[in-house]
């Protein structure tokens, strides 16, 4: 039987299994184009759309990919889309089996629209992703707390270990950031839930200008400000758009915490430079472009570590 074949298998048992589907006549198809580069758009799992024959009803079916072990831990992934789901800022989940890494949600389909860099600079928006990702950092805390500078260590270690192809200042960037993370572990830091992942991508908008957040695969706990660099690294390049960003979320002008925003998102590209490279060097889709991703990601690393701007971050943020 071809993956294909397996995966439309697992569509449909899933779905059956959601109470009101039982028994109900589906089509299943794949949901959407997977792209490694330049987005990571469906990387971590196949995305399936599995609509009522009879009624035009549809569910969106997330089957984790085996790579996604690499870099992902699926169980907290899933408790962290169910936590959206229930706290209406993500969609709604009707199945979570981190057993068999199948994710049965609402479709947010017809009337919505993925989130773009030019959505994003219309401040209504921003700030209801904002209020969004800040309403998820009230909660308990999830099952998995691991901070982004940890993760570069760990990615660095297993991409060496995996004979990953790596930019030649790889070890250079690394030495840099780890100033950084040391400064940073300096200071009083709170640790909360976070989205953890800044692609715009993964923010959908209704025709009715309602947010929700998708693709809860990087949520940890961690320090409210990672989650905001994640997204200005993303969405926001030049630092005067960056900082007004900054206040609209924070509501205050503090620059010693943007130093601090500003550097989990530096360090950020560094980690999914390396999770590209990684998966480059480990996956057998050879046909998506991972370390394509991954050197854009470097680039644009190095790029900040280079700017005298960013020795500055490091020593102001006590």
């Amino acid at each position: 039987m071809s993956r294909f074949d397996m995966e439309l298998a697992q569509v449909r048992a899933a779905v059956g299994a959601v109470p009101g589907w039982e028994g109900r006549e589906i089509v299943a198809e794949p949901a959407l184009p997977v792209l490694a580069s330049p987005s990571w758009r469906g990387v971590d799992g196949s995305p399936w759309r599995a609509v009522d024959r009879a009624s035009g009803d549809s569910l969106f079916v997330k089957i984790m990919d085996p790579d996604a072990a690499l870099y992902i831990d699926v169980a907290c992934a899933f408790a962290a889309a169910c936590r959206a789901a229930e706290l209406g800022i993500g969609p709604a989940v009707h199945s979570a089996d981190a057993a068999t890494g199948v994710l049965v949600m609402q479709d947010l389909n017809q009337g919505w629209r993925v989130g773009t860099l030019e959505r994003l600079l219309d401040p209504a928006l921003f700030d209801r992703v904002a209020a969004a990702r800040r309403r998820f950092q009230e909660g308990p805390p999830l099952p998995r707390t691991v901070g982004v500078f940890d993760e570069i260590e760990r990615f660095h270690a297993a991409a060496k270990a995996a004979d990953a192809e790596l930019p030649p200042d790889a070890d250079w960037l690394l030495a840099e950031l780890r100033l950084a993370g040391e400064a940073v572990r300096g200071l009083d830091v709170e640790t909360v839930p976070i989205h953890g992942d800044g692609n715009v991508s993964n923010i959908m908008v209704s025709d009715a200008g309602e947010a929700r957040l998708i693709d809860w695969d990087r949520a940890t706990n961690a320090d409210p400000l990672e989650d905001l660099g994640s997204l200005l690294v993303e969405a926001f390049d030049q630092e005067p758009e960056a900082l007004d960003a900054f206040v609209r979320w924070t509501g205050r002008l503090d620059e010693r915490a943007f130093n601090r925003t500003r550097l989990y998102g530096i360090a950020d590209d560094l980690r999914w430079g390396l999770i590209g490279a990684l998966v480059a060097a480990k996956s057998p889709r050879r046909t998506l472009e991972f370390y394509k991703f991954a050197s854009w990601r470097f680039v644009r690393c190095r790029m900040a570590v280079r700017e005298p701007r960013f020795g500055e971050m490091v020593r102001r943020l006590g």
